[in-house]
């Protein structure tokens, strides 16, 4: 797993390159690169705070009768 604060980090360097980016192709896909970074910290968080079962592994892995 990797460390939700570390992925927000990253988000807030990449919005502060975007800042100081003149061409605005460039500027738009550092932000969408940030708020990537951002959903992933977010996902990161609810990971470490919710982590499955053992019997929602054992279901998720076992074959289903049809």
């Amino acid at each position: 797993m990797i460390d939700p604060k570390t992925l927000l980090e990253r988000a807030a360097q990449l919005t502060d390159q975007a800042k100081g980016e003149e061409d605005a192709g460039i500027r738009e896909r550092l932000l969408r690169m940030a708020e990537h970074y951002r959903d992933l910290a977010a996902h990161e968080a609810w990971a470490n705070e919710n982590p499955p079962s053992v019997g929602a592994i054992t279901s998720a892995l076992s074959p289903r009768a049809h």
